[in-house]
Parts: structure tokens; sequence; C-alpha cells
């Protein structure tokens, strides 16, 4: 145990930490691993040595863009934060709580949109739409813009990346065996594609989570434990990507941010049924906009009120499987009709039996 873990395991048996409200303690350790670990990683700064500059800019970073994080995490950042630097009792307390009392609306932006201050500004992405043709020429800025492969050239793409996971150490000694990563290899290519219309190169970050964190594991075909294993599959295939120039850094940056923060999530839908699964990521998304799901009623009533919004989201997971969806749907209307056929004939046939009998004995007993 370093340091900081030593930190926040002693915060969470202090009165510091009993005087939280129950969803912030019920957010403040995953809130305090995160957030640490992001300090370090980014920053550089071990948990006694945060400057106000270095808090405001984790806050809008990669540490609340995650979609996982509901707005239950985000409501108990600021206040777990803040009771995390007084029971440190840290020499620049007052700065460090006026940084993020400052920031805290930016932090809540990026969680609902699911994007760093960055993204959402446009920091990190190419040229922007209103940059003049001669402006992006001389800007070494600029990525170069990639072109949509071909069919062939996607096919001969997923071949190749096909027999990679047979060959390539990435793809060894993973839990998954070479067919099913080679599965689901396969099918974030062809997704990617298909969906977004993005290849190697041009991959966006939300598209990245959108597919691998939602569409695959809504496959009717994907198995529970390549559901689990999507992310190492993922991280395998960004790995070999990169070490044969395929992809440049930045991309390969983009593409591991995408899956950071993923595995938990993919873990629990791989736990549950499909319909079961759809049910998690319909709720995953009201959550995203602020809506507090354990409120039967506040949540009946947003979706009452948003049902457009939800469909259209839900048409986006389920669009490559909607051939599926309706030949599911066909099939649960025709045992509809089969189990109320059935119930009719049950409730007649034994009235005709019971009369057939009756008849038979009026008879018998006439003769």
């Amino acid at each position: 145990m370093n340091e900081q873990e030593g930190h926040i395991k002693e915060f969470l048996a202090s009165s510091t930490y009993s005087q939280l409200s129950a969803n912030q303690q019920k957010h403040a350790q995953d809130i305090l691993n995160r957030f640490t670990q992001h300090m370090m990683d980014e920053q550089h700064l071990a948990d006694t040595a945060w400057t106000p500059q270095a808090v405001k800019e984790v806050m809008v970073g990669d540490f609340i863009a995650d979609p996982a994080l509901t707005n239950q995490f985000g409501i108990a950042v600021a206040p777990v934060l803040k009771a995390y630097l007084s029971y440190l009792d840290v020499a620049n307390q007052a700065e460090l709580v006026a940084a993020i009392d400052e920031q805290r609306t930016n932090m809540n932006h990026c969680r609902k949109a699911h994007q760093t201050w960055a993204q959402l500004h446009g920091d990190q992405q190419p040229a922007a739409k209103e940059t003049k043709p001669a402006e992006q020429k001389s800007t070494t800025e600029a990525a170069p813009a990639v072109k949509p492969l071909t069919k062939q050239q996607l096919a001969d793409f997923q071949k190749q990346c096909g027999h990679a996971v047979a060959v390539e150490p990435e793809f060894q000694n993973q839990e998954l065996d070479a067919a099913g990563q080679q599965y689901v290899v396969a099918q974030f290519i062809k997704l990617m594609a298909q969906e977004c219309n993005e290849y190697p190169g041009s991959w966006e970050f939300h598209d990245l989570q959108r597919v691998l964190g939602m569409m695959m594991p809504l496959d009717p075909d994907i198995t529970a434990k390549q559901i689990k294993n999507i992310v190492p599959t993922a991280q395998a295939l960004f790995d070999y990507l990169k070490r044969t120039k395929q992809i440049n850094l930045e991309q390969y940056r983009t593409a591991l941010k995408a899956i950071a923060k993923m595995q938990p999530s993919q873990d629990m839908l791989s736990s549950l049924s499909r319909r079961e699964r759809e049910t998690q990521l319909m709720l995953s998304f009201i959550r995203s906009n602020g809506i507090d799901t354990d409120d039967v009623k506040t949540a009946e009533k947003w979706m009452d009120e948003h049902r457009q919004e939800v469909a259209s989201f839900m048409r986006t997971l389920l669009n490559p499987w909607s051939d599926y969806e309706r030949q599911q749907m066909a099939t649960k209307r025709r045992n509809q009709a089969r189990q109320t056929s059935a119930g009719a004939v049950k409730r007649r046939v034994p009235r005709g039996i019971k009369f057939s009998k009756k008849s038979r004995r009026k008879k018998h007993h006439k003769k």
C-alpha cells in the first residue's frame, strides 16, 4: 500500500468521512481513488502537493469523462474532495477549495457530455470545420485526413487483424482464446466502419466508447466471456496497430482513453441477459442526463417527456441487429398468438367432451 492509498483508507475510517451524506460516502472511495490516480498520472503530484491549477485541470479531464459515471457520482465529487483536503489539513487548503468550487460547473458539463473540457471545445480535434483550406495546409498541427476504406480494403484489413490475433504477441496469454478474440476484433472493425464511418487513424473517442461499451454487448451472437474480454482484446489490437505503425500516437492515446474505465461496466453487462443489457444501457443514458433512476416516478416522468430521445438512442445501439430484432418481435407475436389460440381451445374442449358424454348417456338410456 502506497502513501496515498494509506491516506484514503484512513480518511474512510475518520470522523470527517462520517459527516458526509449517504451519497457522498457511497462514492467517496471511487472518487478519491480515481482523482488521486489521475493527479499522479497527469500532473505527477501526490495528494499532499496538489496545486489549484492542477486540481482544476484534472476535474475536467479524463477523470470525469467516463460515460459510466452517474449524476450521483458527479454531485459527490466536490464535497468529497473538500472533505479529503480538510482531513489532510494541507497548507493551501483554502486555495484548493476555491479552485474546486470554481471548476464545479464546468466539471458537470463534462460529465453530462462524457467528454473532457478540451474535447468539448475542440482542442483535441483535427482542424476545426471553419478553418480555411489554406490555413489547414499551413498548420503543422492539423491531422491528415483519413480516407474511408473500400469494401475490399476493409475486408483485407479485417483478415490481416484476424491473422494477427493468431500469431502476434499482443494477443497471446489472454483469457479469451484466439477464436473468441478474432470475433471481437472483426465485429469492432466492422461496426466502427458501418455505424460510424470511421477507420484506423480516424477513430473518435465518443464513437469508440459507443461501439465497444454499448453496441457490442448487444450483439445477439456475442458470448458473456467475449463481452467480459472486449477491453483486453481491444487494448491488444490497439497495441498491435501502434507497434506496426498503422495508427499514430495520438490515435493510440484516444483509443486507450476510450477503454480506460470501461471494464467494470463490461463485467456487469456480461452477467445479464441481452434484454437486461438493453435495459441497463437505457438506464445509463437516462442517468447521463442527470436523472436519478432510483427515483422511479422522476425517471418515468423524464422518459415520458423525452420518449423520442430515448427511442433514438436505443435505435442507434440496436441498428446493427435490426433484422434480428424484427425476427425476435415476430417470434414473440407468433408465440403469443399460439398461446391465445391454445387457451381458447382448452376452454372449449372440456365443455365439448362433457356434452358428448352426456349425449351418449342420454341416447343409451332411451334405448
